[in-house]
């Protein structure tokens, strides 16, 4: 912990991010716990994509996620993740069940997102 008193510096490697809370002035130095794990699975499922399309020359551009968490109160300053959404866009050709077929095979090899999904009840769509 750092001088703030929610700031929490972390260091992965030789990398280094902030993790915090939004305080009532508005002031903080990084996302909060639950952005971090939304980014986590954004960025899986993101870097799968990628590999997918490369592996299988697949005709996708733009591929790009905008993901929702759902949070509980459960009293005594405890909450937990319930669900998360994400809506998956892209730029291709693909028919829609071509698409499906795409999305369900990134999901099936993201790490992140297969862990998270055991945990967590999530939904997938893909945006028209």
């Amino acid at each position: 912990m750092g001088d703030s008193e929610w700031a929490i510096k972390n260091q992965a490697r030789e990398h280094t991010f902030m993790c915090d809370t939004i305080k009532s002035d508005g002031q903080e130095t990084g996302p909060n716990p639950v952005e971090y794990l939304t980014g986590a699975v954004n960025s899986c499922v993101t870097m799968s994509a990628g590999m997918v399309i490369k592996s299988h020359q697949l005709a996708i551009k733009n591929f790009h996620l905008t993901t929702s968490a759902t949070t509980k109160d459960l009293g005594h300053s405890q909450s937990i993740v319930t669900k998360m959404h994400l809506q998956v866009a892209m730029d291709t050709d693909l028919s829609k069940e071509e698409q499906q077929s795409f999305v369900d095979h990134v999901l099936a090899v993201s790490t992140v997102y297969q862990t998270v999904a055991k945990a967590v009840a999530m939904t997938v769509t893909i945006a028209e």
